[in-house]
Order: structure tokens, then sequence, then C-alpha cells
């Protein structure tokens, strides 16, 4: 390992996790970004008691997390949020992806828009399980608009889609978040620190090359504080739509090599499935082979709960 990144994994290491301390813990004088924390993420939210008494009417906060795109978070969100729902708990998903929003196609609610009243942004309520749901993606006047912010900006909109979201009473907030461990996730961390979330659910994809990228968000778990509720392997494996035999597609087992490395459960692996490419609008999977699969996933998040 080079000197240069010996002296970055330490700075990465030593980053005080707690924001009130940003740009003025021992590590942060000689760091270049120090009055860029200390102007930003040192400051107490003045009305953090607003948000926490949002926050205090939901019993469980769940965090789906993944270092790495394209493993299937948002579809996680949507079968753990339907599931539950269909259980008879009062669920609410809430999509941080400013930049990547799928939540409101998944959930079939992209033409619904969300009210704003004198008590706060209404969330739209999916046909599909009357979930509450909040998404960029449903305060864009076009589903194709891009979105080009920086982070200040997403942190603001993050903070009003908790703070100013009449979310009530619920049993179940399920986060769907970005890739990475960046500004969305620190700032949800954040809002959440005071109500603590109930934990955080990781997928993966089965190559160790997504080991690699997957492991940085279980760190970032750790330094945060946030309890890690296991590791779920999605695509592990294709399963066919004639014979249902499953044929491995992508080789590693990074799962449970994760949950080896860092002491957290395996949920489960989950492989490729047509009815679960649609999973929310499309009720194809539940009477397909990995049914049981997804189902033993939930249950075991469920326990952990």
């Amino acid at each position: 390992m080079t000197a240069v990144a010996r002296d970055l994994e330490d700075i990465v290491e030593e980053c005080p996790a707690d924001s009130r301390e940003a740009g003025r813990a021992g590590v942060c004088q000689e760091c270049p970004g120090k009055e860029l924390c200390l102007s930003q993420g040192s400051q107490a939210d003045p009305e953090q008691h607003v948000i926490n008494t949002r926050l205090g009417a939901i019993r469980h906060k769940v965090l789906v997390l993944s270092g790495k795109g394209g493993v299937g978070k948002s579809t996680m969100a949507v079968l753990l949020a339907q599931m539950l729902a269909a259980e008879g708990q009062r669920v609410g998903l809430l999509d941080v992806d400013v930049c990547g929003p799928s939540i409101p196609h998944l959930l079939g609610v992209e033409d619904q828009p969300v009210l704003d009243s004198q008590w706060g942004w209404q969330p739209a309520v999916s046909p599909l399980g009357k979930i509450k749901t909040l998404s960029v993606g449903s305060l864009l006047s076009s589903q194709s608009q891009a979105v080009v912010w920086k982070g200040p900006r997403k942190t603001a909109l993050i903070r009003r889609m908790i703070k100013d979201t009449m979310w009530g009473r619920l049993d179940t907030l399920v986060v769907d978040t970005p890739p990475g461990t960046s500004d969305e996730h620190l700032t949800i961390v954040r809002l959440l620190a005071t109500t603590r979330p109930s934990g955080a659910v990781v997928l993966t994809s089965p190559q160790r090359l997504a080991a690699g990228v997957v492991s940085r968000e279980i760190r970032f778990c750790q330094k945060m504080n946030i309890p890690v509720l296991g590791i779920i392997e999605n695509m592990s494996g294709f399963c066919c739509p004639c014979c249902s035999e499953v044929s491995e597609v992508f080789p590693g087992g990074a799962g449970a090599h994760l949950a080896e490395k860092y002491q957290v459960p395996l949920l489960g692996t989950l492989p490729l499935h047509l009815g679960l490419a649609e999973a929310g609008v499309s009720s194809a999977w539940r009477d397909s082979p990995v049914a049981e699969a997804v189902m033993d996933v939930v249950a075991k998040i469920k326990e952990k709960l």
C-alpha cells in the first residue's frame, strides 16, 4: 500500500461519525475540508424536535442499503414493505434516491401527486398494499426529468421529506437509499439519530468484486452505530421460468463471504426471476419458486426488529 493510500485510509477511518464533531475533532485540524464541515455539519438542526415528533410515531425504521448500484435495493424495499403491509402492519416507504428514484413505478403511484396541506406533505398511497410512499419521483413534472443537484440541496430535500411529511403512526418505515455512503446516507442517519433506526438490510450480488464495494457499506453502518440486521445476496443464480431449475450466473458467494467476515447474519439468497424483476407492479413472483425464499428473508428481518 502506498503512503498516499495509507494517508487516505487513515483520514477515512478517523473522520468523526458524530456530525457535532465535524470540523472540530483533532483529526480535522489539518484537513482541507475543515471549514466546509464546520459550516454544514456541526450545526444542530433548529427543528430537530419537529423531526423527532414525526419519527417518534413510527415504531421501526429500516434502511435498505448497498454500496453498489443495480443489486435490487428498490425491489427488496418494495417486497419488504408489501409483505409487512399484507400482515396488517401500517407501512411507509421513503425513497431517498434523489437522482434515480424507481419506487413510484414499482408501487404504482407514478400518477399520484404529493399534496401540500397546512399540516404538511401528504404521501401518495400505493394501491399495492396501502403503503404510504414518498419519492422525489413523485415531485417531478416528468419521469424523464434529470435531477442534477449538489449535496446541500439533496440534504435539504431529504430533511423536508421527513420533517414536512404526514407519515402519521406507522409500524414500519422502510427507507430505500441510493448506492454509496454519501450525502443521502449521512443526512438520513443524522435525522434518525435521536429516534434511532431499527437497523439496516444490506444487499449484495454474488461477485467478489461486489463484496469489496458492499463491505464499505457495512463499515459505514458500524461507524455510524447502525445495527446490521443482515445481508441478502440477490441475483444468486437464474431461476428458469420453464423448469424452475436455478443455474449459477455470477459465481463468487459474496453474501456468505461478507457475513463471515463481519459476523453478521446472511438472511438469504434470492435468484433472478422474471416475476421479481417487476416486483410491486406484478404479483407473478408470489406463484413462483422464489416466493418461499423471499418470505423466509422477510420473516428473518421481522424477527430482528
